[in-house]
């Protein structure tokens, strides 16, 4: 584990939100990035039996499998997260996992015993070890056709990378590059192999070129420049060209040129509106996405447009912590390593983020008022306007204190619109929440709209049909809120219009009138000129009733 990342965990208990990140922001011009909804948890959850306090673990997918590295053993779940019996044990001290492009072998870095253990994906027998006592504490891997790169280093130092040969019987480790303080992340992809410096300010990250066999160093992304603090995990596209950088700082997952070693956009501008540590990053659908996972934020999970810097999805699990390196892609869906405040090892099944998206509007009238029917409409459709047909929602009430209530047999018609009736039981903001579970074809989405429920008010105006110039009017009246006396200090408006010869000479604001407790009113006005005199009263309500208003006439002679 870094040194760093250690005395955070320790200090800080696992589920504890962070609520701001410090440190200065680099503007790199790029790629644009807007907020995506957060969603609820989605997907499945499955407990791997495991309880550990050590915060490291990996996973790998592929043979339609999941491997999860931990402490000394990898242990099997199919890719719908189901865990299948399958166990290697005897790995002691088990960190990354690298898989072979044909998803028959599997390479786990042991650092219990300074060795990377080769796997029989379809047994799970350990076909051989190929022992790296001299560059102890090996942790990280990379693999490239029959090439693996080892990323090794214990707890004081130093570290390095080595090269095997695995069309070898017996691979000899060959160094790349010089020292390193701790075991480096690595990447490798096309002809490019990437050596990220860990535990570090300014972490640099080597780009070697590969394709002649031997690494040669092509160049430096210098960490100091791009303000690359605490490395955590990277990610290449497949031709080796476009790196994927997660690391503290800066708070945005970082995209570079290979080639031209320079940052070329953003993922999630991590000082504006923090959703936590950037600690994980892997790429799905042939690099079209970027699924980002952070630490200690309010969003454990992020899917991005890899081209355009959209985030399309975010999910979170308020009650575990993402695990670095702890993200990777099985076709549509995304796996996510997590640690719960039990010290359990998790593993949650985000479905179907990488599919095509879908588009889901909900509408309702800001205002209602309690035992009156709300009409709730919307409609599901591509993100292109066209509709997904006949499909089933989740729609659920949620009141002001919390109480969630199912609202049952909602579809959407063919051109994809819905229409529902329900009657909020009681008043305040009443929120109702639509969700799509998606399908094979197009991603969940969901919508919200909130409702603010009033009583009815009511207000009487009463007084005297005729009257003379100069002698006094007197006007009452009772103002009720849901049959009650309204909330103390209530205030009405009044106008006056005067109307002589059925021309009226405008309307005059009266003193605002007090409402006493019990409800009742009572106003007097002095009129001064003969004329039909028209009062009008005005309550605007208030957070638990509506609005209400009343008239009266009085002839003065």
């Amino acid at each position: 584990m870094f040194p760093f990342l250690q005395e955070v965990l320790v200090r800080r208990p696992l589920v504890r939100r962070l609520a701001a990140h410090c440190g200065a922001a680099v503007l790199i011009t790029g790629l644009l990035t807007v907020a995506a909804p957060t969603a609820l948890a989605a997907g499945t959850m499955t407990d791997l039996g495991v309880t550990s306090d050590s915060y490291t673990a990996d996973l790998a997918v592929g043979g339609g499998r999941v491997f999860v590295a931990v402490a000394d053993r990898v242990i099997v779940a199919d890719t719908g997260g189901k865990l299948t019996g399958g166990v290697v044990t005897g790995l002691p001290g088990v960190r990354e996992l690298a898989m072979s492009a044909d998803d028959t072998r599997l390479y786990a870095a042991l650092t219990g015993s300074n060795e990377v253990a080769e796997i029989d994906t379809a047994t799970l027998a350990v076909t051989r070890r190929i022992d790296l006592s001299a560059h102890p504490c090996p942790s990280t891997l990379a693999l490239l056709g029959e090439r693996l790169w080892v990323g090794h280093g214990c707890d004081n130092g130093p570290g390095g990378v080595v090269g095997l040969d695995l069309s070898a019987a017996t691979p000899a480790p060959v160094a790349v590059g010089g020292e390193h303080l701790r075991a480096p992340v690595l990447a490798a992809a096309g002809d490019t192999l990437v050596v990220g410096r860990t535990s570090l300010h300014h972490a640099d990250m080597l780009v070697y070129d590969v394709g002649g066999g031997s690494p040669e160093l092509r160049g430096t992304i210098d960490g100091a420049e791009w303000r690359m603090d605490y490395l955590r995990d990277l990610a290449l596209t497949s031709d080796g060209t476009t790196l994927f950088s997660a690391a503290d700082s800066p708070g945005h997952f970082t995209r570079y040129d290979t080639r031209t070693l320079a940052a070329t956009g953003t993922y999630g501008d991590g000082w504006d509106g923090w959703d936590g540590y950037p600690s994980a990053v892997a790429l799905g659908s042939g690099g079209a996405y970027v699924a980002a996972g952070r630490q200690w934020g309010s969003t454990d999970l992020t899917l991005y447009d890899a081209a355009t810097g959209t985030a399309m999805f975010a999910a979170d699990q308020p009650d575990a912590e993402l695990l670095p390196n702890g993200v990777a892609f099985s076709g549509p869906d995304v796996f996510v390593l997590l640690q719960s405040s039990a010290n359990r090892l998790l593993l949650w099944r985000v479905t179907g983020v990488a599919l095509p998206a879908s588009h889901l509007t909900v509408t309702a009238p800001a205002r209602a008022y309690v035992g009156s029917p709300v009409t709730i409409e919307g409609r599901l459709t591509r993100t292109d306007g066209k509709a997904l047909g006949l499909k089933p929602l989740m729609v659920t009430r949620r009141l002001l204190d919390g109480t969630k209530q199912p609202i049952a047999g909602v579809t959407t018609q063919t051109n994809g619109t819905f229409t529902l009736e329900d009657t909020p039981p009681d008043i305040g903001e009443v929120t109702y929440l639509v969700f799509w579970e998606g399908d094979d074809d197009y991603r969940r989405s969901s919508a919200s709209v909130t409702v603010t429920v009033r009583h009815r008010s009511t207000l009487t105006m009463d007084g005297p049909q005729s009257g003379f110039v100069g002698k006094g009017v007197e006007l009452t009246g009772v103002l009720t809120a849901g049959g009650k006396p309204p909330s103390p200090g209530a205030t009405l408006t009044v106008q006056r219009s005067v109307y002589v010869d059925n021309v009226s000479d405008g309307s005059v604001k009266l003193p605002p009138v007090t409402v006493n407790a019990d409800g009742t009113y009572t106003f007097t006005d002095t009129p001064a000129i003969a004329g039909r005199y028209s009062y009008l009263a005005l309550w605007s309500g208030d957070a638990a009733a509506g609005p209400a208003k009343a008239t009266h006439q009085v002839m003065v002679e």
